[in-house]
């Protein structure tokens, strides 16, 4: 069963077409509850069987002034497509019947030995949102590290020119980047390929004979995950990076974190249609950056960086308007980003 239409949805979106099913309720809130990114990503069924290709605009027609008894010029848009492919992440979980037996509520106790391998996924998935890179592993895809790849590029039909450099990067692999990635159906999605479903799959196997460490056997209930997962990035101004952070001298000073503040305006504002309703923008940081800008909130001259308060849940920050969120995958070992 697939998504209804061709709108990107979220795994939120998701439950709530599909109706009450627990098994799907518990598999969506795990996800979700592991790792926050997974409430943000939206999903779009390929048109492949292996994912999706996309076309790509990157030029617009370009109009003439029409005189009386004059002609005007022709033009078009260029286009150019782009095939992404998804993986296949697969694995298994193996509970004891016996430790099982010792449970008062045995559902409940293999939810929870299920929950850690939910929890692996979301951890791949969201490494592979932004550091997968194909040519370094083929049965991968290529992450927004991979795809913003270069920094203070001049043409706005390139990935470089979403890129900014946040300072003097380290020349070890001591810096990090923050993206501000806006997530929608002609912006940047998760995919997943034809004629599948979204998101995480679960199989309970039963009882089944497995082996210990040692290659010995005992019983065990097994539950089979797979999920088949992509990224697709239709519009490559609907992100943008700060790139070449030096995570070992984080601005101090009141004129080094105003310099670093002014890099993220920059960013922000290399986004297309920031203010459109087609897709949500978020900014996602390293836990030191996270730090960093809520810190920041301290300094006197700042009028970027605000925190919400919430009833019964915790404060949020945002940066002009677009929330902050910590993201575990995002390195603070990387290693610059060189100039386009």
């Amino acid at each position: 069963m697939s998504l209804v239409g061709a709108d990107a949805l979220t795994l939120s979106d998701f439950r709530k077409r599909v109706g009450p099913d627990d098994r799907i309720d518990y598999i969506i809130e795990a996800l979700i509850n592991s790792n926050p990114i997974m409430d943000d990503i939206t999903w779009k069924e390929g048109n492949l069987l292996t994912g999706n290709k996309t076309t790509v605009r990157t030029s617009r027609p370009t109009p003439s002034i029409r005189r009386i008894n004059r002609g005007v010029k022709h033009s078009k848009s260029t286009t150019e497509q782009v095939t992404d492919t998804c993986i296949i992440l697969e694995d298994r979980s193996q509970v004891d019947i016996e430790a099982i037996a010792l449970a008062s509520d045995k559902e409940a106790f293999r939810r929870s030995e299920d929950a850690a391998f939910v929890a692996g996924f979301t951890d791949s998935v969201a490494d592979n949102m932004f550091y997968g890179d194909t040519a370094a592993d083929p049965d991968t895809f290529n992450g927004l590290a991979v795809r913003y790849d270069k920094y203070g590029g001049t043409d706005k039909t390139k990935p470089s020119y979403q890129v900014v450099a946040g300072g003097t990067a380290n020349v070890g692999a001591h810096n990090t980047s923050c993206y501000f990635v806006g997530w929608g159906t002609h912006a940047t999605t998760g995919i997943y390929p034809k004629n599948t479903v979204a998101g995480l799959k679960q199989r309970d196997l039963g009882e089944m004979t497995v082996k210990d460490a040692d290659g010995l056997d005992y019983q065990a209930l097994v539950t089979l995950f797979n999920w088949k997962v992509g990224l697709a990035v239709q519009d490559i101004r609907a992100n943008a990076v700060v790139t070449n952070i030096d995570t070992t001298a984080l601005p101090s000073t009141a004129a080094a974190k105003l310099a670093l503040i002014e890099k993220f305006v920059k960013a922000k504002n290399r986004i297309r249609n920031l203010q459109a309703r087609d897709k949500k923008v978020v900014l996602y940081v390293s836990d030191d950056m996270y730090d960093w800008f809520e810190s920041y909130l301290l300094d006197k001259n700042n009028v970027h960086v605000t925190r919400q308060e919430l009833m019964n849940d915790v404060p949020r920050i945002y940066f002009s308007g677009i929330e902050i969120k910590k993201c575990d995958a995002i390195s603070n070992a990387e290693m610059p980003r060189s100039q386009a």
